[in-house]
């Protein structure tokens, strides 16, 4: 019995330890600081300059302890209800015109780790600007490498459980043998290793171990639940979506570096419901005379010239046009109406808000957001409306104030001016 004891015990500690640091392992790769800042943080703030929000550069400075500041960047509604008397962060509140920051689905660690990238940003840009600049694939390759390491792990600890086992096992035979005697422990073995086959032996175990196998069922179940659950709600979702375009563009040297204005290329987004793919002869307004990129050289602005028939050494169109076939990189289902200029002309909406910090894309460029309705709708709900000075607004403002003017409200989200409903997106 006592033996039975310390092999049951040793087992549950072997299971426990692998458990616990296969817990570990998800928790230390989900500590990327940089990683969980540009997908969570940079859509509305910059380290050094205000964008949507205020710069982060010194945030932990500005608040009297981190504690507070974890919760404020997990649910800062939340943070605002339950904290009254903070006058630091409800006058940062009222200077960025009462618009808070959506919850936030991250931890308290993963918070931290964006911290400390704030506080260090510069650890690791080293190796990085040594290293090739990565496109879709090279990501994609780093993550299945980082998965193969960590199936190794598990394998390797795995075996080191099994060895213990074994040494486990091996001894309490050992010990057997010295207290019942050669022949007798002989009997013994042979007579359990004979009288139970495998199938009867876990059959017995699973009988007199009831509480286990269930929570090993359910165990399996919830997990399987899981998988088929996150498999299903990924279906559709393109967030990431990164695809090779017949050109190569980098937004970060035209959009950062050069600081040309989205609309310049994408103008249509102030005027209708689509933003443009910008025309080829667009992009000669500047490239005629630029014929060689700091990035690539020649060799990708010689496609332009190709598609529009210019010669570079007589400078004219002497040649045959050819359409790019770009690749369409953000796509709503047709049930689904979305209009650009009602966005960025008549709520203020910067194309961050959506597109991600565009600006700082090399190449290729990839979709930020997961333009799920589930995404839309929280957009709506916490996204102030800018009425104050904006004419196409007055009317509906004017009535709205009339209409909550007994629980004093004068700002309004989405959500109240009929952002949920239904016909508004789906005709």
């Amino acid at each position: 019995m006592l033996l039975s004891k310390v092999l049951r015990f040793k087992l549950y500690t072997c299971v426990l330890v692998t458990i616990a640091l296969s817990f570990s392992f998800t928790n230390v790769s989900a500590q990327d600081g940089a990683k969980l800042f540009k997908t969570h943080c940079a859509s509305c703030h910059k380290l050094d300059s205000r964008l949507v929000g205020p710069a982060l550069s010194g945030v932990q400075d500005r608040w009297e302890n981190e504690e507070d500041l974890i919760a404020w960047t997990i649910n800062s509604t939340q943070y605002l209800r339950d904290n009254p008397n903070d006058d630091y962060a409800h006058n940062l509140f009222e200077e960025y015109n009462r618009m808070v920051m959506p919850p936030m689905p991250i931890s308290e660690d993963e918070v931290r780790a964006i911290l400390n990238y704030i506080a260090n940003p510069d650890e690791g840009k080293e190796d990085q600007a040594a290293a090739p600049v990565a496109d879709a694939g090279s990501a994609e390759s780093q993550d299945d490498d980082a998965s193969l390491y960590w199936m190794l792990a598990f394998i390797v600890l795995l075996l080191i459980v099994i060895k213990v086992l074994w040494d486990v096992k091996s001894s309490i035979k050992g010990l057997l043998r010295e207290v019942k005697g050669d022949e007798e422990f002989t009997a013994l073995d042979e007579q359990i290793t004979e009288s139970k086959p495998l199938g009867q032996a876990l059959k017995e175990w699973a009988a007199g171990n009831k509480a286990i196998v269930a929570l090993g069922i359910i165990a399996v179940v919830v997990v399987g639940l899981n998988v088929l659950y996150n498999g299903l709600m990924g279906i559709g979702v393109y967030d990431g979506y990164a695809p090779e375009q017949p050109i190569k563009f980098s937004h970060k040297i035209h959009a950062g570096d050069n600081e040309i204005s989205c609309v310049y290329c994408h103008h249509s987004a102030e005027k209708g419901k689509h933003s443009n793919i910008p025309s080829a002869k667009l992009c000669m307004n500047c490239h005629t005379g630029i014929q060689e990129g700091s990035r690539w050289g020649k060799e990708e602005i010689a496609k332009i010239y190709e598609a529009v028939g210019f010669n570079p050494q007589t400078n004219e169109y002497d040649g045959p046009e050819k359409p790019i076939e770009w690749i369409r990189i953000h796509n709503l289902p047709d049930l689904s109406y979305f209009n650009h200029s009602q966005h960025v002309v008549a709520g203020g909406i910067e194309c961050q808000e959506c597109h991600g910090p565009v600006e700082e894309y090399d190449y290729p460029m990839q979709q930020y957001s997961t333009l799920t309705m589930g995404w839309c709708i929280e957009c709506h709900r916490e996204t102030e409306v800018k009425m104050n000075g904006n004419e196409y607004y007055d009317k509906l403002h004017a009535q709205l104030v009339e209409k909550y003017k007994e629980e004093g409200i004068e700002k309004f989200t989405v959500e109240q001016i009929g952002g949920l409903e239904c016909a508004k997106c789906h005709y």
